[in-house]
């Protein structure tokens, strides 16, 4: 694996920084449409755009970075009082775990299918891999948010149980996520694709082309 230079840290930051501008900003829209947490927007989008651009480590770095961010700008922890036995003094640890730190950092696996996506020799194959890794890392997601639900109301809410409860809950709001920040990102890779391919990247793989293309001549020679 090839070592993070400055620019891709910087990338990293960047990114890491508008996508926590889009979690505030939806937050703030979607606060009184889902009182125990989520909003829908495209806040996923900037880790999306650096797994793509930069490979799996960086994508999980970046949605690291957006998850430690967004805990500082503040956090709903349940009480967990109520709870028995070891839920009762594990309960905000292990719910800030699924919904904070795990929430936008498992995003970042999408970048899994980065090397497919710059390896793929048509458009059709580009788009594909894209709207696979983003519902790949959108379902980690949304599942990390229905293991803390699940974790906090196992009895009964709503008149189901809390399983079921949790999975539609995070539903309403992570399904919809998916579907809009996978097409703006299938949108890019069609209409903007330069955006989600590096520069240095770029140059890398002509350097490649260049020197296949001399040793082909000096072959023929």
């Amino acid at each position: 694996m090839k070592k993070m230079n400055v620019r891709v840290l910087a990338e990293i930051a960047i990114f890491a920084a508008i996508g926590f501008v889009l979690d505030v900003l939806q937050g703030g829209i979607w606060k009184s449409a889902f009182p125990n947490g989520g909003s829908i927007g495209f806040a996923m989008i900037p880790v999306f755009i650096i797994c793509y651009r930069r490979g799996l480590i960086p994508g999980l770095l970046c949605g690291l970075i957006l998850s430690i961010v967004q805990m500082l700008g503040g956090i709903y922890v349940i009480n967990s009082g109520s709870m028995e036995g070891w839920k009762s003094t594990a309960g905000p640890f292990v719910q800030v775990m699924l919904d904070y730190v795990l929430g936008y950092t498992v995003c970042g696996f999408a970048g899994c299918f980065a090397g497919l996506y710059h390896n793929s020799d048509t458009r059709g194959k580009k788009v594909l891999w894209i709207v696979v890794g983003c519902m790949v890392g959108s379902l980690l997601k949304y599942a990390a948010h229905v293991a803390s639900g699940c974790f906090f109301w196992p009895g009964e809410m709503w008149g189901v149980s809390g399983y079921a409860y949790s999975f539609l809950y995070n539903g309403l709001y992570c399904i919809p996520n998916m579907i809009i920040c996978t097409a703006i990102m299938a949108l890019i890779a069609i209409f903007y694709p330069l955006f989600i391919n590096a520069e240095d990247k770029a140059m890398e793989n002509n350097s490649d082309v260049v020197f296949e293309d001399a040793q082909n001549e000096e072959v023929n020679k």
